[in-house]
């Protein structure tokens, strides 16, 4: 019975599938994980938590950006596990590959934001800070900048096609064209990129390690300050129990003369009053000193991890752009069980848009009781 190229096309699509299948549990779990978890964060931060917490100000943001970046990539990569050579229309793949570059670039130049953010404020607070008209400039950049060096992909993003030479069927493949776009252009293009993420990548890790050097020395510090304030305290008590003690002792030796002295006994209890306000105002001042430290901290803290879970979702994707650059027909050289494995490593980019919902909960204890609040609510 003769097979039309259309039956042919689909057992090689059906076939090649079915080598994606864990891939696809992945972006299914990717996609669910991110897309709730980021609307969480969108709906706690923006509705109810406190926006007068400078620290906060950018999570609402990051969480939108990450939001989009998890539908349209992992929607994307699982469109494309489905047709694997079945992903038919020139325009089609510039139109889903454009905004998944956006979103994804968008995310990655807010996180040097945040990063400059959290270093002026914990490196350098008596300098220059971000005010709320930079925060929001710097916005309008990130988006400019993203739709600026996604805009190249708009060319290099095409239909390619793929040759069975079993069966002498045509395929068709959305991804990005090196074949047919190997030249000056395409190369300064892709060296410009791989300049820009591990220039970004570099950035964050000193911004990063600075950021926690600061920390460091300030707990240091908070450290000893406690110690010191431990002994001054107990040498206070020490001072007071002895003053009452020599009260107690003129009392009992002058109990004849006591409404004369009366007064003086009052003075006295008054200095010691005085004196226990003045103590409990001051533990009270450096209590609240703390507690914005340990504040600012512990968002400092935050946005450190997840830095640091950028770049290490990102940097094996970079490994393997660099290796393509090397070689443009390596994956056309390695088996199919290796392309599979491959391709879960170069999906790591997207938990990069998964994991900051729960890096949140983690370190901020208000955003999990009104994640508690909203979720009960719902139940």
């Amino acid at each position: 019975m003769n097979r039309t190229n259309y039956d042919k096309l689909s057992e090689w699509n059906n076939e090649l599938l079915q080598h994606y299948i864990i891939n696809d549990v992945i972006l299914g779990i990717y996609l669910i994980l991110g897309t709730s978890g980021n609307a969480i964060v969108v709906l706690v931060y923006a509705f109810r938590m406190n926006k007068k917490k400078d620290d906060r100000y950018f999570i609402p943001f990051l969480a939108v950006v990450d939001l989009l970046a998890c539908v349209c990539r992992s929607s994307l990569e699982l469109a494309m596990n489905f047709n694997p050579v079945r992903f038919q229309g020139s325009v089609l793949c510039k139109a889903v590959w454009f905004p998944t570059n956006v979103t994804a670039i968008a995310s990655i130049f807010l996180l040097l934001v945040i990063a400059i953010q959290r270093y002026l404020k914990v490196c350098r607070p008596f300098g220059l800070q971000m005010t709320l008209a930079c925060k929001r400039f710097s916005l309008i950049v990130c988006i400019v900048v993203a739709v600026s060096v996604s805009a190249p992909l708009i060319v290099y993003n095409d239909e390619i096609e793929v040759i069975n030479p079993e069966t002498n069927v045509t395929g068709y493949v959305c991804d990005t064209d090196v074949k047919s776009h190997y030249g000056q252009g395409f190369l300064a293009y892709i060296i410009f990129a791989s300049v820009c993420s591990l220039v970004l990548m570099v950035a964050l890790t000193i911004l990063n390690i600075c950021i926690g050097r600061t920390i460091f020395k300030q707990l240091r510090a908070k450290h000893r300050r406690k110690s010191s304030n431990n002994v001054i305290s107990r040498h206070k008590v020490s001072v007071c129990a002895q003053s009452d003690l020599l009260n107690v002792d003129q009392d009992v030796s002058i109990s004849d003369t006591e409404t004369s002295f009366q007064p003086q006994k009052n003075s006295s209890l008054g200095a010691q009053n005085n004196s226990q306000t003045q103590i409990n105002s001051s533990s009270e001042s450096d209590t609240q000193n703390r507690s914005t430290m340990s504040f600012s901290h512990r968002y400092s803290i935050m946005f450190m991890a997840i830095g640091v879970a950028f770049i290490i979702s990102y940097s094996p994707r970079l490994i393997l752009l660099f290796i393509t650059l090397h070689d443009p027909k390596f994956f056309g050289k390695i088996s199919q069980t290796n392309l599979t494995i491959l391709s879960v490593i170069r999906e790591m980019n997207v938990v990069n848009n998964v994991v900051n919902p729960f890096i949140y909960g983690f370190f901020d204890h208000t955003f999990r009781k009104e994640t508690k609040k909203i979720c009960f609510k719902v139940n």
